[in-house]
């Protein structure tokens, strides 16, 4: 496991080129919906980060982070990409 500093680097979306610390700090500093507050990090519409933006997004609206649950989804979708890189 990695530790909180080195998951805070992590890249979150390769659209939007923002890790997770610049995802948290945009949407601590929006009152935007989640749609819109997406668009902020991503500068996209695509998915494919969709699933640790949202948890993200919430975790935010709760005041309280899981970052070993961001890691996971991070690493889900990476391992997925590179599935598909593969051909699988």
């Amino acid at each position: 496991m990695r530790t909180k500093e080195e998951i805070l680097r992590m890249e979150i979306c390769e659209c939007g080129e923002k890790n997770v610390a610049e995802a948290i700090d945009i949407f601590q500093n929006t009152s935007l919906p989640f749609k819109k507050a997406k668009k902020l990090v991503t500068e996209c519409n695509k998915s494919c980060c969709r699933a640790a933006l949202v948890k993200l997004y919430d975790m935010n609206q709760f005041g309280t982070y899981d970052f070993e649950e961001i890691e996971h989804l991070i690493e889900q979708r990476l391992e997925r990409i590179r599935r598909l890189a593969e051909g699988e």
